[in-house]
């Protein structure tokens, strides 16, 4: 059982289910002292925001929740603030409440417009990385298609940021990462060095 396992074996959350503990392991096991903010778009029963918070020991996680009552799932280090994550004003007031985060992960409605308003919204601020979990609802075939709501998937923001990598143009992000229906974005070096290339 890995560092993540463990601390997400803790609460109700479907994230070791799906496999994402060990994505989450390579990918941020070295950084863990290190991430002073993270973003959770999406709170759902609350365990995740803790198993973060858990995960991250000197780090703030605040859940972004569209869903009213879930504030009361706020506990010390894990807070959840109500509003829509694509909403503009809303990320606004959240950047100049909290700062930009060093961690933004979306694990929200999972619907193709609302990932890509949110990652154009979030990302640009984001410090080191950006991951969006759960991108198998994306294909056509999964559920009818339900979660493409505007005619095209959210997987097209992996193939658009690799696509400025390969081509080194316009490019935000250092590296992509894609595992089993989950990618991470990052805009630092993976040792999170934050100087400028």
């Amino acid at each position: 059982m890995n560092h993540f396992e463990k601390c997400f074996s803790r609460y109700d959350t479907d994230k070791v289910i799906h496999g994402f503990h060990i994505p989450y392991e390579e990918t941020f096991f070295h950084l863990r002292d290190t991430v002073n903010l993270v973003f959770e778009i999406g709170v759902w029963r609350g365990g995740s925001i803790r198993g973060f918070r858990d995960y991250f020991p000197n780090s703030e996680v605040v859940g972004l929740e569209i869903k009213e009552g879930k504030q009361r799932l706020s506990s010390p280090g894990a807070t959840v603030e109500i509003g829509d994550a694509t909403d503009e004003a809303f990320i606004g007031r959240m950047l100049s409440k909290y700062g930009p985060p060093d961690i933004v992960i979306d694990d929200g409605s999972h619907k193709s417009s609302h990932i890509k308003k949110t990652f154009d919204l979030l990302f640009p601020a984001t410090r080191i990385c950006y991951v969006i979990e759960d991108l198998g609802t994306q294909r056509k075939d999964y559920k009818n298609g339900r979660y493409i709501d505007d005619s095209v998937p959210a997987t097209e923001i992996v193939h658009h940021e690799i696509e400025k990598l390969m081509l080194h143009r316009e490019r935000q992000c250092r590296s992509v990462r894609v595992y089993t229906s989950i990618a991470f974005f990052f805009k630092e070096r993976e040792d999170g060095n934050r100087k400028a290339d």
